[in-house]
């Protein structure tokens, strides 16, 4: 069904992701000045930081672990796969037992970049169901 779908618009999409992750970030930094949770500001940033750091590092993990045939090596993929959300969830994790407002705007940055990432790529999708179902007609 999505075996046509275009690569660059992968790429479309990290942009768009970028870009809503931005005004999410600088809407979310504001909210928590005002509110006085200062903590937990730079955890949101940090949060999404991580977020496109992990989407990036996976989208070179794939190209590398790439065999020509289009498939991928599935143990090393697998492994830099763990051995990265490890890192970035113990980075969380650490923070929410020692700098718990910090800890907790991290894992809200890293959701809030997973939401935008699937949003985007969902309404992506969407317009090429039905870009590729009138062309069927």
């Amino acid at each position: 069904m999505f075996a046509g779908f275009p690569v660059l618009e992968i790429d479309a999409i990290v942009r768009r992701t970028l870009r809503s992750c931005v005004i999410a970030g600088v809407i979310a930094v504001a909210f928590c000045f005002t509110l006085g949770h200062l903590l937990v500001a730079p955890g949101i940033v940090l949060g999404l930081a991580l977020g496109l750091v992990n989407h990036r590092l996976f989208q070179a993990s794939a190209m590398r672990y790439m065999t020509e045939d289009g498939k991928i090596q599935r143990k090393p993929f697998a492994g830099t796969t763990f051995t990265r959300l490890g890192v970035i969830s113990a980075i969380a994790l650490l923070l929410v037992l020692f700098v718990r407002p910090m800890g907790w705007g991290v894992i809200g940055g890293l959701a809030t970049f997973q939401f935008m990432l699937l949003l985007n790529a969902l309404v992506a999708l969407l317009r090429y169901q039905r870009s590729a179902g009138a062309a069927d007609v």
